[in-house]
């Protein structure tokens, strides 16, 4: 008898261990809605979530190379920028030095900073519509690596965006000058 009342006590005191229904759902299915097929729902939900976690994805990597590209520079700010440089000869070629230096290097530094800080708010923009429209519009929550890179694009938005306004207003280096005895 002692066995059976030690063994009673035992299995009386396991605590219930408590299922959490989300966790149990995206551990089966990987996120992509099949759980609803298994459930009899009607598959329409299943087959919609794929297709909006890959334009979630899409766009959350769109917005992560966009930003880099606000940090590093792309070709249409060098082909503005020697455009600009192109005008800026042409147009002071009578011009006194002032002249010439704000024409020949200023406005091509100012316009290629100008295309990057373009670049910059696209990848806010981008990245911010990922995580909140996803957020609020969305059926389901976009799954954990969306959602990071989506941050990280936002943060490389922001880096470059301080970046680019810093070129612009010449944080980083201050415009060249004549100067006075000369």
């Amino acid at each position: 008898m002692t066995t059976s009342s030690a063994t009673k006590s035992t299995v009386d005191e396991v605590p219930e261990i408590e299922i959490v229904p989300e966790l149990v759902e995206e551990d089966l299915d990987g996120g992509l809605g099949s759980a609803d097929l298994v459930d009899g729902a009607e598959g329409t939900e299943a087959a919609e979530r794929p297709g909006s976690v890959i334009a979630a994805g899409a766009a959350a990597v769109a917005a992560a190379g966009v930003g880099l590209v606000s940090l590093t520079g792309s070709w249409l700010g060098d082909v503005l920028a020697q455009r600009q440089t192109l005008i800026g000869q042409i147009a002071s070629s009578n011009g006194t030095a002032d002249v010439l230096i704000k024409r020949r290097y200023t406005d091509p530094w100012h316009r290629t900073a100008f295309v990057s800080m373009g670049f910059a708010v696209a990848a806010i923009v981008i990245a911010a519509a990922t995580l909140f429209l996803g957020r609020f519009a969305a059926r389901a929550q976009a799954p954990v690596w969306v959602r990071a890179v989506a941050w990280g694009a936002l943060a490389l938005g922001a880096v470059g965006l301080g970046v680019s306004a810093a070129m612009y207003f010449d944080v980083f280096a201050g415009a060249i000058t004549v100067p006075a005895g000369s």
